[in-house]
């Protein structure tokens, strides 16, 4: 399929004289589970889909258009945007969390010193 994910990241993958082999130890995956996403068998996560781009050092939206500007293309884009929006913001509240606790950590640890004096 000409218009699929995988192939466009196979044919990415192919230009640059990647192995499968060498993509999946990039991802930290194993060879078969790379396949997959080539195959169009399971759709890769979003910061997956990232990784790969920046594994083969092209832009992502690389992965939804062939040139042509395929119809349905801009739908899945914009699917993709939104969840990688939706990432970043769960990445955002886990980062604004661990800052708070970590803030405490040292308040806590602040306390006992003086405590100990």
């Amino acid at each position: 399929m000409k218009n699929s994910i995988g192939y466009r990241i196979r044919k990415l993958r192919e230009s640059r004289d990647y192995s499968q082999a060498n993509m999946a130890m990039e991802l930290d995956i194993t060879p078969g589970a790379y396949a997959k996403i080539e195959r169009d068998e399971t759709d890769p996560s979003a910061s997956r889909l990232l990784r790969i781009a920046e594994i083969l050092e092209v832009d992502v939206i690389a992965f939804f258009r062939d040139g042509a500007g395929l119809p349905g293309d801009t739908e899945l884009l914009h699917k993709t945007i939104n969840s990688l929006r939706d990432d970043m913001e769960l990445l955002k509240l886990n980062i604004r969390q661990l800052y708070k606790e970590t803030e405490q950590l040292r308040r806590d640890i602040a306390v006992k010193k003086t405590s100990r004096k």
